[in-house]
């Protein structure tokens, strides 16, 4: 199959685009100009245009199908520029699904589990509730992916990636303490980042659109062991620091989700063992190395 795969520069893009190309995939790699360059990638492989451009849908024909992780990833960045965060988790999905009903091609929309909710806790959930809006009332094929808090190989905090797990295993590798604002039993349900992408590619193959599903391992961890076993598999024994504190809208909250329907094969690794190959993976990492203040 052949994939446009959009924010191909992020975390999950980039993860996503590599391990489809590992798979035999033809991949075609979009990435927003001006934007950080990535450790390793190769600029020649890259697309470089805005997702809600236009002459973005020019890269649409003869695609299977357009894996949308463009946008605005995390609650802080769209507090900051919340009508940014609208224009990059809605916008820009407004226009691939354009090139999408032009050519035939179906769209997955990675959200988040957030969006869910009835009463959305922040601007972040807002913007992805609106992109899955877009989705749902378009005529192009196109499927919500929600997801948990995914984590894993592709993501380092040094090159912008955010999440609990990167943030724990940043400063162990540093000798730093672990900092848990707020409260250290608030729970995540946490998947490994090669877990799901056999998921987003079933979901194409199949033609499984027009729906929204929900990707999560099933099980709620709290912060405080998730950090433990960081910890464990880092072997710096840096301490876990608690210093309370009220947190952001959204943020002091437990979330967890059931894993998602068996006909898309998922099968999440233990958190311990996903944690441990995460951890190698940065230590190998050359983007991984140095300060986490730097």
């Amino acid at each position: 199959m052949r994939f446009l795969v959009t924010g191909a520069t992020g975390f999950l893009g980039s993860r996503a685009a590599d391990l489809l190309a590992g798979r035999g995939h033809e991949v075609v790699r979009l990435a927003r100009a001006g934007g950080r360059p990535r450790t390793g990638a190769d600029e020649a492989a890259l697309t470089r245009m805005d997702a809600g451009d236009p002459a973005a849908r020019a890269l649409i024909p003869g695609c299977d199908a357009v894996l949308h992780f463009a946008g605005v990833p995390n609650p802080a960045a769209a507090e900051d520029d919340p009508a940014g965060a609208v224009r990059a988790n809605a916008g820009t999905t407004l226009n691939l699904l354009e090139g999408c009903l032009e050519h035939g091609v179906g769209l997955v929309y990675p959200s988040t589990i957030r969006a869910a909710l009835d009463d959305l806790p922040d601007v972040y959930a807002i913007s992805k509730r609106l992109g899955e809006e877009c989705c749902r009332r378009h005529r192009a094929p196109s499927t919500v992916v929600r997801l948990t808090s995914v984590y894993g190989p592709g993501q380092v905090t040094r090159e912008g990636a955010t999440g609990a797990i990167a943030s724990f295993a940043a400063a162990a590798l540093a000798g730093q303490p672990i900092v848990i604002p707020g409260d250290p039993e608030r729970g995540r349900d946490f998947v490994f980042v090669d877990d799901l992408v056999p998921v987003l590619e079933r979901i194409a193959a199949d033609g499984l659109w027009k729906d929204t599903i929900t990707v999560a391992a099933g099980e709620s961890v709290p912060l405080r062991r998730a950090a433990e076993l960081v910890v464990a598999a880092a072997g710096t024994g840096v301490p876990i620091e608690i210093p309370g504190g009220d947190l952001p809208p959204g943020e002091n909250e437990t979330y967890g989700a059931d894993p998602p329907p068996p006909r898309l094969g998922f099968r999440p690794r233990p958190l311990e063992e996903g944690i441990a190959a995460y951890v190698e993976w940065l230590r190998r990492h050359p983007a991984a190395q140095g300060s986490t203040a730097d």
